[in-house]
């Protein structure tokens, strides 16, 4: 219940999950979600089409899912944490680290993914809010509430990511670059009613363009 009321008073959240689940449908009536001509056409991540200008795959690609247990797992992983890092970052800010998070860990694959690959899924975003946890850590060392609010994710967060590095389905670097991207955006956005040094905001954001414009570098080198 208490879920259900914090799902009630977090509308960036109750969005993402109505779209999702939306998109997935739709895929599901019109060819599949697990159709690969589907899974191109709607805008998963496909290499060689973001390097010919399709760069539109980097934002509609953490809108798609693969099969019926990949949405359920992301929703699942949506409905419990959305909420809570809404709450700490407010709606618009919250939306905005969403969706930056799911560019770079679309961007990581585009750089150093497999040409033949297909990927998407909201799983950059959300492991962007798990670097985010690492960011809060990190940025608020001197808040003892805060501080161990990100601590607290971290075995959640080594649990993720060692069962991507065992699971040949999940998608690695998605998951990275999304946790990388949620990292340097806890130095960007602040949390609410706390502050970031000025200088931690302007290098934070210094890093994540810089990250974005060489793994577009890269992508673009790799692709045959």
């Amino acid at each position: 219940m208490n879920n259900l009321r914090n799902l009630g008073s977090s509308r960036v959240t109750s969005i993402l999950l109505v779209v999702n689940i939306l998109v997935f449908a739709i895929m599901t009536l019109a060819g599949g979600s697990q159709n690969i001509s589907n899974l191109v056409r709607f805008g998963a991540v496909v290499k060689d089409r973001i390097a010919y200008g399709e760069w539109w795959r980097l934002f509609t690609a953490s809108f798609i899912h693969i099969g019926f247990m990949h949405i359920l797992l992301n929703m699942y992983f949506l409905y419990q944490i959305g909420p809570v890092f809404e709450k700490l970052y407010g709606s618009r800010n919250f939306l905005i680290i969403y969706l930056l998070a799911g560019i770079m860990g679309n961007l990581l694959t585009f750089a150093f993914g497999s040409p033949s690959t297909v990927s998407a899924g909201a799983s950059t975003s959300l492991y962007g809010l798990f670097g985010l946890a690492i960011g809060i850590m990190l940025n608020y060392k001197g808040d003892s509430m805060l501080s161990s609010f990100g601590a607290s994710f971290l075995s959640v967060i080594a649990i993720n990511i060692v069962y991507s590095l065992i699971n040949p389905s999940i998608g690695l670097l998605g998951h990275l670059g999304g946790l990388l991207a949620g990292v340097i955006l806890a130095g960007i956005f602040p949390v609410i009613n706390r502050s970031l040094p000025t200088s931690t905001q302007v290098i934070s954001a210094s890093a994540y363009i810089i990250l974005a414009i060489l793994f577009v570098r890269i992508g673009l080198k790799t692709v045959v």
